[in-house]
């Protein structure tokens, strides 16, 4: 015995929309999810989603939206689910495995698709790499600037006799017997990001920082939005945030990369330094932190 179970999720989103009496720009307007992306879930057009990690996550948002339960609907449906997949033959065998049927010749279209996140990778390291260039650029053009104006000529004067010589050693020991005020730590600077609405990313390019610990904390408000940070290949947070989450970045991380499908319901902060993004049409969006420049 099989049951198709993607068409029937995108029957189950379209039938509890229509009986709330919302259109998909009603849908739209309380995700943040593209008109085209929500009819395209609707009718198992999973291929045009931007990514495999937002398919599962849009289809949670809609969910929510129409007022279904996201695990209910979700519950028994494959965690590999992909806008790449064939899923229009996803069937359950009789030995109760979810089977996604896929179609062994690949179109043009998933091989592009396939080829998107190698290609973004690439993109990601040659701004990395842009970046480095620069600061380091900069920082030896700043230490020559520093040699040259720290050549000060230092005056001495020959003293006297010896009451010149005890009220200098009067002076020194009372110097000495004051506290000398504790040194605040300075706040980390974020300094200027490179925002690429291209890449669909913002960059933060930081010095130093890669042996020591940071923390990140996100706020969400609204309907909340799916965050996934990692540092290096290491996952930290990946699920869906509708209050307040705190990520404690760990010291010898070099990288650290955060991503959103819903950028404008989530507020960012490194170190309590907000971070900046640009606000756009588009709900996804990538903040990558380089703590090794």
């Amino acid at each position: 015995m099989t049951e198709t179970l993607t068409n029937q999720i995108g029957e189950q989103l379209k039938t509890a929309r229509l009986k709330k009496n919302l259109t998909l720009d009603d849908v739209q307007a309380s995700t943040k999810i593209q008109r085209r992306y929500l009819e395209a879930i609707e009718n198992n057009n999973l291929g045009i989603l931007p990514g495999d990690f937002y398919v599962r996550a849009f289809i949670r948002q809609y969910a929510m939206a129409v007022g279904l339960n996201p695990e209910d609907l979700l519950g028994e449906t494959p965690a590999s689910i992909s806008r790449t997949n064939d899923l229009s033959r996803a069937h359950r065998d009789n030995d109760g495995v979810v089977r996604a049927g896929l179609d062994s010749s690949p179109s043009a279209q998933s091989r592009l698709s396939n080829m998107l996140p190698t290609i973004w990778m690439v993109a990601l390291i040659v701004v990395a790499l842009i970046a480095v260039w620069f600061v380091l650029t900069h920082v030896t053009i700043g230490r020559q600037q520093s040699n040259d104006s720290g050549n000060v000529s230092v005056s001495t004067t020959n003293v006297p006799d010896d009451t010149s010589k005890q009220t200098s050693s009067t002076a020194k020991a009372s110097s000495s017997s004051k506290k000398k005020p504790k040194k605040t730590e300075a706040k980390l600077d974020l300094g200027t990001p490179e925002q690429n609405v291209a890449l669909q990313t913002t960059v933060y390019s930081l010095s130093g920082q890669a042996d020591k610990q940071h923390v990140v904390k996100i706020s969400a408000q609204g309907a909340g939005t799916n965050v996934r940070v990692t540092a290096g290949d290491t996952v930290l947070l990946n699920e869906m945030v509708t209050d307040e989450k705190t990520i404690d970045i760990p010291k010898g991380t070099a990288a650290v990369n955060a991503q959103f499908t819903n950028v404008t319901n989530a507020v960012m902060t490194f170190d309590k330094q907000k971070v900046t993004v640009v606000d756009t049409a588009t709900p996804f969006w990538n903040v990558l932190v380089n703590l090794n420049n």
